[in-house]
């Protein structure tokens, strides 16, 4: 927002014209527990429906990111997101014990966040890089999760 313009929607159709938002389904990784093993799972609150615009990274992001040598499928993603600290999207926050939120596209693709690139949830949407998962993510310690 500049001077009270929220410029985001003012951009938001054009945007949408040229690439259209795709739906996802997001679980935020709450904390993380303890297993009898001495691992540590997530626990993630029940999937929300959310909106999302994909872009793909170059090699310029991935060498600032320190990620030259990694073979992997990352994506920028722009997410709509809430600006409560405890509900907005986000990569791995230590002092909260969150182990990075998950998404899942429409395609059944699923997605961990690494890390917030741009944080203008006060406006209602981050900008966050995540990589594809080779399998979806556990949710056996998740309160809500029935095998």
């Amino acid at each position: 927002m500049i001077g009270g313009i929220n410029l985001h929607a003012i951009v938001r159709p054009a945007i949408n014209a040229l690439h259209p938002d795709i739906k996802a389904t997001l679980y935020q990784s709450i904390r993380q527990a303890t297993c009898p093993d001495g691992g540590v799972k997530s626990i993630y609150a029940p999937g929300v429906s959310i909106t999302a615009q994909m872009q793909s990274e170059g090699p310029g992001a991935l060498y600032h990111a320190d990620r030259v040598g990694m073979e992997e499928v990352g994506r920028k993603f722009y997410l709509f997101s809430t600006p409560e600290l405890e509900k907005r999207v986000a990569g791995i926050v230590r002092p909260l014990s969150r182990g990075g939120d998950v998404f899942q596209l429409d395609d059944q693709t699923w997605w961990l966040v690494d890390a917030v690139l741009e944080d203008f949830t006060r406006s209602g949407w981050a900008s966050v890089r995540a990589t594809l998962q080779v399998k979806p993510p556990d949710f056996s310690a998740s309160e809500w999760h029935t095998p």
